[in-house]
């Protein structure tokens, strides 16, 4: 999976329950951008009909891929991220920076 990230800007491994996943966060100005932003995730989720795991705050934006049928990450996995990173930039979404 490693490979895989890093062709995916900023997308880190972790877990979803017990399951390998791949995660990112978004900077927005407010929660009604954070908000539109997991809309337009949940909208790709169904056309897709593969769900993830979408966190919000004020001003924040965090998803969660993984496949718990496949018990991780799939090509699936690695195109939604790919989607989703490019809602997130016609929204103006910043990626959040890890210390």
């Amino acid at each position: 999976m490693e490979a895989s990230l890093r062709n995916l800007s900023g997308w880190r491994a972790t877990t979803a329950d017990t399951a390998p996943a791949i995660e990112k966060g978004w900077r927005l100005p407010g929660l009604r951008q954070a908000m539109a932003l997991a809309q337009a995730v949940a909208a790709l989720a169904e056309s897709l009909n593969h769900h993830p795991d979408l966190f919000v705050g004020h001003g924040r934006c965090r998803v969660r891929w993984t496949t718990h049928d496949a018990g991780g990450v799939t090509a699936l996995d690695l195109d939604a991220a790919r989607q989703t990173d490019a809602l997130a930039a016609r929204l103006g979404a910043a990626p959040e920076t890890t210390a």
